[in-house]
């Protein structure tokens, strides 16, 4: 075996072991909901995003992320684009908070939304 058959060798073995070492590549490890927190002064709208960070460093916006809202809340919705929406009917300066999650291939982050009226 000469000098090159070696060094090639050597970097099959090593990139093979890198590769094994860690896992499957490039894979997502969070999701971050921007803005957070958010508040929205109702009746409006706000369009949330999640931010998936990768095991290389690299960011992404997730726009194929599936958005819930964990706790029924009379007055804020989340449709399932992460469109959020403030229902507030009037009536004086309340604030509800919400918290809203993302989620991706089985990795979720959340944010909390809140809803105020006029004056808050």
């Amino acid at each position: 075996m000469n000098y090159r058959s070696l060094l090639a060798l050597f970097l099959v073995v090593a990139f093979g072991l890198t590769n094994i070492s860690c896992g499957a590549g490039n894979h997502l490890v969070s999701i971050a909901v921007t803005p957070n927190p958010a508040n929205i002064v109702g009746p409006g709208t706000l369009q949330l995003k999640a931010v998936g960070t990768f095991s290389n460093g690299t960011t992404e916006v997730l726009s194929s992320a599936t958005w819930t809202l964990p706790s029924q809340n009379p007055y804020i919705t989340l449709n399932n684009s992460g469109l959020a929406t403030c229902n507030w009917p009037g009536g004086g300066p309340v604030y509800m908070g919400a918290t809203v999650v993302a989620s991706f291939g089985g990795v979720s982050g959340s944010a909390t939304v809140g809803c105020s009226g006029p004056g808050v």
